[in-house]
């Protein structure tokens, strides 16, 4: 048997939802709303998103630093050492440590490893300088792009401080000008990050390659003559 179609009655059919309700339908946020409200986020984000930089950023350098400083007084140490080894062994013993290249050669490296510790240690806050820089600059820039986003959306923008309608034209101007005063110090700031951050890295590698093989080679002098 078919089954027949069901209808509704009339006043379901052409009632309203919200009216029968009496709820009242949502307001949509123009467009100023949500620019507004993209240049209060981006201003919150920026500022957190720095802080949490810094703040990583600066434990992180700051353990990295005193791990050099440890490679560099290990080093010295070590050359103190073995150099008051050698003289008490000469007064006491005719001859001396054999192969002497080795011993000159364990000494020279722990010399390069201190130069190359101190170098990396003088020369990373100027990566940290860059960085932190950049980072302020490029949130200064979208703070201000979205600023500019908002004062373009309204129909009359009002500045802020003094309540007076702004002049677009010459603001849109002057931002212009601004950004690419802003992107040319970005710029800047990252080829001197980029610059230190290659010659840290290097010098990192290059004092830790010297300390590994200044050990090594004492370890095999002292296997040779003990």
């Amino acid at each position: 048997m078919a089954r027949a179609a069901y209808t509704y009655p009339n006043h379901f059919q052409n009632a309203s939802p919200i009216a029968e309700t009496g709820l009242s339908r949502p307001k949509m946020r123009d467009r100023t709303d949500i620019l507004r409200s993209y240049l209060e986020n981006d201003n919150k984000f920026a500022t957190e998103a720095n802080l949490r930089a810094v703040q990583v950023q600066h434990e992180i350098a700051k353990e990295k630093t005193q791990y050099f400083e440890k490679i560099a007084i290990t080093a010295g140490g070590t050359i103190a050492l073995v150099v008051s080894f050698v003289g008490a062994r000469s007064s006491t013993h005719s001859g001396g440590l054999n192969p002497p290249w080795l011993l000159r050669s364990a000494l020279v490296a722990l010399v390069l490893t201190m130069i190359t510790a101190m170098a990396r240690n003088w020369r990373y806050p100027y990566y940290l300088h860059a960085l932190y820089n950049r980072q302020y600059l490029d949130a200064r820039l979208k703070a201000a792009m979205s600023k500019r986003d908002l004062v373009t959306s309204e129909p009359t923008p009002l500045e802020a401080e003094t309540g007076r309608p702004f002049d677009v034209p010459k603001y849109l101007t002057e931002f212009k000008e601004h950004e690419g005063t802003f992107n040319s110090q970005i710029a800047a700031c990252k080829r001197q990050e980029d610059s230190a951050l290659w010659q840290t890295t290097w010098l990192e590698h290059i004092s830790l390659t010297l300390i590994l093989a200044s050990m090594a080679l004492l370890v095999i002098l002292a296997w040779k003559n003990f």
